[in-house]
Formats: structure tokens, C-alpha cells, sequence
């Protein structure tokens, strides 16, 4: 699962896609019931950079960087803070019309 995360997470480091982009795509490729950017925000986004910052590489650590700079020290923590990725209780990734065209 790690690398699945990894590859959605390098699409956002690398200004490739945001979030919602990420999520729509992955789940209307595989039909899974969430994207990996709502992964991320489950699992918190210091459990997230504390992963990352073990894994060696120049992606990996440049994707921990963007998380802390980006979402920790803005106190945007997943779930558990009410915002991460996207705003709770209610994402845009819950709404029926997410993956609509």
C-alpha cells in the first residue's frame, strides 16, 4: 500500500494534480471506495511524514517536506484535526457528485 500512496502523493509534491484530481482518477480506475490522498488523511499526516522520513530517497524526502511544510505546520492534521487533504466531516470525496465529469 505504501508505494500506491507514494505514487498519489508524488503527483501532489510534484504539482502534477491536486487531491481531489488524485482521488477522482484512482477511483474511477480501480473502483475503490477511496483515493489515497483520503488514505493519507485517515492514517494523519504525522504518521504519514514520520513513514516517509524513514524511507530513503530524494522523492521521499522531498514529499515529507511539502507535508510538514504544508499541512502539519498549519495544523491540517487529516481527520483527527478536521481538515488535512480535504475539510471534515463532510469531504468533497463523500459528495455524490465528486466523480461526476
Amino acid at each position: 500500500m505504501i508505494p500506491l500512496l507514494v505514487a498519489g502523493l508524488a503527483l501532489w509534491a510534484n504539482d502534477v494534480a491536486d487531491p481531489a484530481t488524485i482521488d477522482k482518477t484512482w477511483r474511477i480506475a480501480t473502483g475503490a471506495p477511496f483515493g489515497p490522498m483520503a488514505i493519507l488523511d485517515l492514517n494523519g499526516m504525522n504518521t504519514n511524514y514520520n513513514i516517509l522520513k524513514e524511507i530513503p530517497g530524494e522523492l521521499t524526502q522531498k514529499i515529507a517536506e511539502k507535508l510538514k511544510t504544508e499541512l502539519i505546520d498549519k495544523g491540517k492534521l487529516g481527520q483527527q484535526s478536521g481538515e488535512g487533504f480535504y475539510k471534515y466531516p463532510d469531504p468533497e470525496w463523500q459528495s455524490k457528485d465528486f466523480l461526476k465529469a
